[in-house]
């Protein structure tokens, strides 16, 4: 294929940028390489803390997901947040997430939100609770979002 080196880089763009001819720009090969890759660690996506608490989706359908979310203890007390967001939420919307950490319910704080009837617009639900245990300790997560009468668009859970 024409323009195109063994990285998969535009041969013209290369020479361009002068990635490419004399001996002596080696050193500009090298940050130039440096920079594209650094270009396409970025572009790939955010590394996010909370990308550590990854949840798998159980199951789907209109009214209900449900979600099973693994997490390790660090030793220490964490607040952790899981929300659920939903867009067209009108008078008639009932919504609801119901938690469950190792078969046991979550308590969550006094300033979750995790019901709500008739709001209008874009709306979410959280719970936040408190992870502890002793460092290394896996708990599973196991989290029901029940749906009426607005467009789910998804969940996030994150350490605050």
């Amino acid at each position: 294929m024409p323009g195109v080196t063994r990285l998969g880089l535009n041969l013209k763009f290369c020479q361009y940028a002068g990635v490419t001819g004399e001996k002596g720009s080696s050193m500009y090969k090298r940050a130039w390489i440096n920079i594209i890759f650094f270009a396409i660690a970025v572009t790939a996506g955010p590394a996010y803390a909370e990308d550590a608490f990854a949840c798998e989706t159980q199951s789907v359908n209109v009214k209900k997901r449900e979600y099973r979310c693994p997490l390790t203890a660090n030793g220490l007390k964490q607040q952790i947040s899981f929300k659920a967001n939903f867009s067209g939420s009108h008078d008639d919307t009932q919504l609801s997430i119901n938690l469950n950490l190792d078969g046991l319910p979550v308590s969550c704080s006094k300033s979750s939100k995790t019901w709500l009837n008739g709001e209008d617009g874009d709306v979410s639900l959280e719970c936040i609770f408190a992870l502890d245990g002793e460092k290394g300790t896996k708990k599973m997560l196991r989290a029901t979002v029940n749906i009426y009468h607005a467009e789910f668009i998804g969940i996030k859970l994150s350490v605050l």
